[in-house]
Parts: C-alpha cells; structure tokens; sequence
C-alpha cells in the first residue's frame, strides 16, 4: 500500500490545520502521516485530531514534526 504522506513542513496555521483537516476527511484510508514544520501546528492538529477520535503518535525530526495518525483510541502526545 502506497504510504498517505501530507507534507505541511512550510505551511503555519491555520492553513496547516485546514489542509490537515480536508485531507483526512477526504480520504477513506485508516492511516496518515503529516510532516509539520511548526510547533503551534503541530499542537492545534494533534488537538483537533484528538476531539475527532483519532490516534495520533508524535516524533520530533530533525526539523519537523512527524504524526502518525489512525482512526483509534486516544494516544497521548
């Protein structure tokens, strides 16, 4: 299966959250991964992921952040 990469690294909110958002809502895949380039992007993604039921698993890059995203159970950050 093709990865369901969206790459946000030069987006800042809320453009971020908004791409973020229309992504997942339009697609039918369970699983994504989002690269964010911005601390406060990451924050308000991961929140707005959380209230829609969504696990989310964060890894600091070098550079960006990289959220593994599932339809789930809530995984603290």
């Amino acid at each position: 299966m093709k990865p369901n990469i969206l790459d946000l690294r030069d987006e800042r909110c809320p453009m971020a959250l908004l791409l973020a958002k229309r992504h997942i809502n339009h697609s039918e895949q369970q699983a994504y991964t989002l690269w964010v380039g911005d601390k406060s992007a990451k924050t308000d993604i991961v929140n707005c992921l959380h209230l829609q039921g969504f696990k989310v698993e964060c890894t600091h890059m070098e550079g960006y952040y990289c959220l593994d995203v599932s339809k789930g159970n809530l995984l603290n950050v």
